[in-house]
């Protein structure tokens, strides 16, 4: 590749931003407003490899896409650059003690800070509580100046107005809600996540109207998830731009459903995938968080989506896998029940997200409306590619017919020679006498014990067309 090009888009927080006084010299390069009334302003950086020589450019663009002329050009992107300074935090364990060493260019504060996270990691008993408050008043400071919580003017309709309304209503700084009733052990975390920022910095000064964008990079690296609930409380009270690398399934459930960017490697590209606020209804995006975001939050994580009515079959195709050799977990399939939150919202997160799918749905009336709904939603796809329907009425009728009705006549306490007994009605006995979990595991018990080699030829099909769009989206 001998060229790169990057795009940026700034867009206000909210109408009239860019006539605040830190953006008035950009008035020549902000574009019109946007669908939702906010103007915007887009940064190009092109690189181009030649003859063993990288040569930068970096311009503004106007509505089109064109390069806008201007005198100013370079002048105009670095001031965008001390504006908007980009601050990288990783383990700190990564950085050298020469990178660390940033003498002159630290201040008696941030002196002050990283000495007192140093005596209370090495010697946590020997320091007082005035070296903590102390400790605290720094951070305070710090925060104030770099992050701007006292001084950074907005709009009257905030983009979280609530909790800026709470925090002027207790008139209570946001550090002091976060470090209040916390151990010496949480304070440290605190203090050390503000020493960290202050050494990714570098060695130049911020600008006091600087708005620094932070990028914290698997902050549960070194984190215990209590600890890193209660960083993840400061990260998100601090009034800038953060972006969060995480593989996290705790800070992810922690994060609303539009601000997170889902990232899928391709053999020749990754492409980002999110949910457009507005693209789910408050119905559709409450279920999915509760039984989702919450509850699964690892499903985001995974490259296919197996939904299934009930429990049994979460039990039943896991352990068919393991039989047959797989691990769904290692495969990037994730079983999902959807009886609660419902199919369709399931299915329409799936295709924002860039999550491969496929649903098994029993052939009974509710199935039959399953299927229904799944097929409007294939996209062009086949059906057969996203969905199985049963050729019976669930799960345990399908096992009977096909080898295991010894099993269910023998959980049923029904003699084999008892032929006038309808399958109904000896499957309802069995589930009667095992709940439905215990159904799933002593059919898995007999399958290792009986059919092993002879798992129902539907099934097998089922987990290996998975199992393949799994490895197909990685």
């Amino acid at each position: 590749t001998n060229q790169i090009q990057i795009i940026l888009r700034w867009v206000e927080s909210y109408s009239g931003e860019h006539r605040a006084r830190r953006y008035r010299q950009f008035n020549q390069v902000w574009n019109k407003t946007n669908e939702e009334g906010l103007r915007q302003l887009d940064f190009h950086i092109n690189a181009l490899h030649d003859d063993g020589k990288i040569n930068v450019t970096r311009d503004f663009l106007d509505e089109t896409g064109n390069i806008i002329s201007l005198e100013n050009q370079q002048h105009l992107a670095k001031q965008l650059a001390l504006l908007h300074p980009i601050i990288r935090m990783q383990d700190a364990r990564r950085l050298r003690d020469i990178e660390l060493d940033l003498n002159g260019n630290k201040t008696r504060l941030e002196k002050r800070l990283e000495n007192t996270v140093k005596r209370l990691q090495h010697m946590p008993g020997h320091v007082n509580k005035g070296e903590v408050r102390s400790g605290i008043k720094a951070m305070r400071t710090l925060l104030d100046h770099y992050f701007a919580f006292d001084s950074h003017n907005r709009s009257p309709s905030d983009i979280e107005p609530s909790r800026h309304l709470n925090m002027r209503a207790s008139n209570i700084h946001p550090l002091e809600l976060v470090a209040r009733n916390t151990s010496n052990q949480s304070r440290l975390l605190l203090m050390g996540l503000l020493s960290t920022f202050v050494r990714a910095r570098g060695p130049k000064q911020l600008r006091p109207n600087a708005r620094p964008i932070v990028i914290f990079e698997d902050p549960e690296s070194r984190l215990h998830p209590t600890l890193l609930n209660q960083a993840w409380r400061l990260i998100a009270l601090m009034p800038m731009q953060k972006i969060i690398t995480t593989n996290s399934g705790d800070l992810l459930s922690a994060v609303p459903l539009t601000s997170i960017r889902r990232l899928e490697r391709g053999s020749t590209q990754t492409e980002s995938f999110q949910v457009p606020k507005g693209c789910l209804s408050k119905d559709e995006e409450r279920r999915v968080s509760f039984h989702v975001r919450f509850h699964r939050p690892s499903a985001l994580f995974a490259r296919c989506w197996l939904l299934v009515e009930g429990e049994t079959e979460i039990w039943l195709f896991s352990e068919l896998a393991r039989l047959q050799g797989y691990d769904l977990s290692a495969e990037g399939v994730q079983l999902i029940e959807f009886a609660q939150s419902g199919l369709k919202p399931l299915i329409k997160l799936a295709i924002i997200l860039g999550i491969e799918w496929h649903l098994i749905a029993d052939g009974d009336m509710a199935g039959q409306k399953y299927a229904y709904a799944a097929r409007k939603m294939l996209n062009g796809d086949q059906e057969s590619h996203r969905l199985t329907l049963l050729p019976d009425r669930d799960i345990e009728h399908y096992l009977f017919r096909h080898g295991y009705e010894p099993l269910f006549r023998e959980m049923a306490n029904i003699d084999d020679n008892m032929h006038h007994i309808a399958p109904k009605k000896i499957i309802s006995k069995a589930l009667k006498k095992y709940a439905k979990p215990d159904a799933a595991l002593a059919i898995i018990a007999y399958t290792e014990q009986h059919h092993e080699d002879g798992i129902p030829l539907l099934l097998r099909r089922i987990l290996q067309r998975v199992i393949g769009m799994a490895r197909g989206a990685g």
